[in-house]
């Protein structure tokens, strides 16, 4: 098990590596990309790394968060409440040794580290076979090809989707405390991280029905998620003088009724009339998904069940997100997809395949990311 694990953080951190290499180089143009000679500095102000940067040297106070130069984040304070903390606290306790900028590389390492780790952990503990969760998990490292380009740049997305996967591994070992814990570092990593607690309050309900006392006894320990949430919220409410800043933070909160809302032509974070594309996310994470579903169809254990019920959860959620980046708002629904998909991945030409489309993925990640940079004119507030 370690041998796998230790390959797939190497493969991680290589392919990390080589993703930042034509910054690295101050490459002009590579294989129809054109990076422009600019440095590292690209990858640091992606969006949303500086503002975890301005978290992490405010901790939300609107007069540090005023202090910083208006040149270089014209946002107002409440806004940064729509970024949770404990990815920001990761880059504060790094900038102990290291200069903020570098401090933030330093989290996205450590970030690619956790997920690799978190991968493997996971598809062994739900499959147990060692090739196959290699294979998985090195799938999972490049698609969906989203996720490439967010486990390079300051992303909190590569964290949140380590806590959530090892909640799950806690809770099909029945480590109930550990799998609130990990699930309360998810709530503190990203907003969607609540979904944890409604995905074991279905488990539960599948596995118990109308018994209260195990229903209740059950769930007792993931109690510690909401109150986490409260506790943030309260947080706020210190910091902000409002106990619903997050919701009161602009336009953040990209969930809407009736579903599919996506598709409208008035949607504020959605344009342009090609989104043929987000039709075979639908499709990927739906096929993966029901497909793992259906394997534990008529069982009645809470820690047989709980994967599948979070898969049903987020999978359902994931309906009325409208935003144009839903391939990043589906990423940690893509780990239970392909455990459905596991059996066509194992098979010979597919790997091929998968290894083929590595190429286009990078292609893909590094023009988002040239792209997707915050502008900014005064680097001097972060330093």
């Amino acid at each position: 098990m370690l041998k796998n694990i230790v390959g797939v953080v190497l493969v991680s951190l290589i392919s990390l590596l080589v993703f930042w290499m034509p910054w690295l180089s101050k490459t002009q143009e590579f294989w129809g990309v054109e990076f422009g000679q600019k440095g590292m500095e690209t990858i640091v102000a992606n969006f949303d790394g500086i503002n975890f940067l301005v978290v992490a040297k405010s901790l939300y106070d609107p007069l540090a968060i005023e202090q910083i130069d208006k040149q270089m984040t014209t946002n107002e304070p409440i806004y940064y409440s729509a970024h949770y903390p404990l990815y920001a606290l990761v880059v504060r306790f790094l900038e102990l040794v290291l200069p903020a900028p570098y401090a933030l590389l330093a989290a996205i390492v450590l970030s690619n580290v956790l997920l690799a780790i978190g991968l493997y952990v996971f598809f062994i503990t739900v499959t147990q076979k060692p090739r196959l969760s290699l294979v998985l998990s090195l799938t999972a490292l490049f698609l969906p090809a989203r996720v490439l380009s967010v486990r390079a740049v300051g992303s909190n997305e590569p964290m949140f989707i380590f806590f959530v996967l090892m909640s799950l591994v806690c809770a099909i070992k029945g480590k109930h405390w550990y799998a609130s814990l990990m699930g309360a570092l998810a709530v503190l990593t990203r907003s969607p991280g609540i979904l944890l607690f409604g995905a074991y309050a279905l488990a539960a309900i599948m596995s118990y029905k109308l018994e209260l006392k195990k229903l209740i006894s059950t769930l007792l320990p993931y109690t510690l998620m909401p109150l986490t949430l409260l506790s943030l919220f309260a947080f706020y409410g210190i910091k902000y003088g409002d106990f619903w800043a997050y919701f009161n933070s602009g336009d953040n909160l990209h969930l809407f009724f009736p579903p599919f809302m996506i598709f409208s032509n008035m949607a504020s974070w959605v344009n342009g009339m090609w989104r043929e594309d987000l039709i075979y996310i639908y499709l990927f994470m739906g096929i993966g998904v029901v497909t793992y579903v259906k394997q534990v169809v008529g069982t009645k254990n809470f820690e047989k069940l709980v994967v599948s019920s979070f898969g049903i959860v987020y999978g359902l959620v994931l309906l009325f997100v409208s935003h144009r980046d839903l391939a990043r708002y589906s990423l940690p629904l893509a780990p239970i997809a392909f455990l459905g998909f596991a059996p066509v991945l194992y098979r010979k030409e597919i790997k091929i395949l998968l290894a083929i489309l590595v190429i286009p993925t990078f292609l893909l990640g590094w023009q988002f990311v040239v792209a997707n940079v915050q502008p900014i004119s005064d680097w001097s507030g972060l330093l």
